[in-house]
This record gives structure tokens, C-alpha cells and sequence, in this order.
């Protein structure tokens, strides 16, 4: 717990460092709680867990996503499996298991997390891209109309 509350402070992420005790688990048949929304105000409040199991990985990213939220994981390891999977965008770091790997949908091959800064201009550009040809093409479908009709 010391190490994670250092640690989130020095990276500049907070303080406010919670232990997994409070945290929901699965239950028998290995289903999130049907009460998991009451966890929300829990998990919204901290700025990290420490001491956590992979179902508490897991149970946070289901739960905000049943808030509406758009979840995105990094992992690099087995016990990171389930929640990379059911996140909305996972990420196995640079050096992950084969385990995350194969439920990531993005996998680092560079160390660090600056490549998510990359990934992201990146993607914006392409949008952009995207965006400017179909406004092209859709200009270029009215101009050919406008000349048919008047031909015609």
C-alpha cells in the first residue's frame, strides 16, 4: 500500500490510494454481483487500488463500463487477461505474457506508455484523413449529378 501511494505521488496520479478489501467479488458462478453499481462512488473516488486479485481488475473495468464509460486497460501479465479482454480497448505492454497479448486489442512493442501518445496522433491523423476524402467524394457525387440533370 506504502508503495503504491508513493508511487501514484511521485508519477503526479494522486494520493488517494484504496485497498481492494471493499472492492466486490465474483461470485459462485464466476458472474460480476448483480449489486456492482453501488461500487461505483467507491471506485470513482480513488485515484488507485493497491492490493488487488485479477477479479477486482476485472470487476472495475465492468463496472464503469456499465456506467457508460469507455475502459481502456494495460496489463502486462496473466492475472491482467481477464480485465484486457473485457475493457474496451486493452493494451499489453512491451515484454507482456502471451496470455495478454492474445486478450489485447493493441500490443506495445516499444517500452513505456509514451507509444499510446503515438497510437493516438496517429489514429487522429487517419480520422482526418478519413473525414477530408469522404468530403471529396461526396462533392464530387453532387457535382456529377448536378452536371446529369443538367444535361439532361
Amino acid at each position: 500500500m506504502l508503495i503504491a501511494k508513493e508511487m501514484a505521488r511521485q508519477l503526479g496520479l494522486g494520493e488517494n490510494i484504496l485497498l481492494a478489501t471493499n472492492l466486490p467479488m465474483l461470485d459462485k458462478d464466476g458472474q460480476p454481483p448483480r449489486d456492482l453499481g453501488k461500487y461505483i462512488p467507491y471506485i470513482m473516488a480513488a485515484d488507485g487500488f493497491a492490493q488487488v486479485f485479477p477479479e477486482h481488475k476485472f470487476l472495475i473495468v465492468e463496472a464503469l463500463r456499465r456506467q457508460g464509460f469507455s475502459v481502456g486497460m494495460t496489463g502486462d501479465g496473466v492475472n491482467d487477461s481477464p480485465a484486457l479482454k473485457r475493457a474496451d480497448i486493452g493494451i499489453a505492454v512491451e515484454g507482456a505474457t502471451d496470455a495478454a497479448r492474445a486478450a489485447a486489442d493493441i500490443v506495445f512493442t516499444q517500452p513505456g506508455l509514451s507509444t499510446i501518445v503515438s497510437a493516438i496522433e496517429a489514429a487522429r491523423a487517419i480520422c482526418v484523413r478519413i473525414k477530408a476524402f469522404i468530403i471529396y467524394r461526396v462533392a464530387c457525387t453532387l457535382q456529377i449529378v448536378t452536371f446529369f440533370f443538367i444535361g439532361a
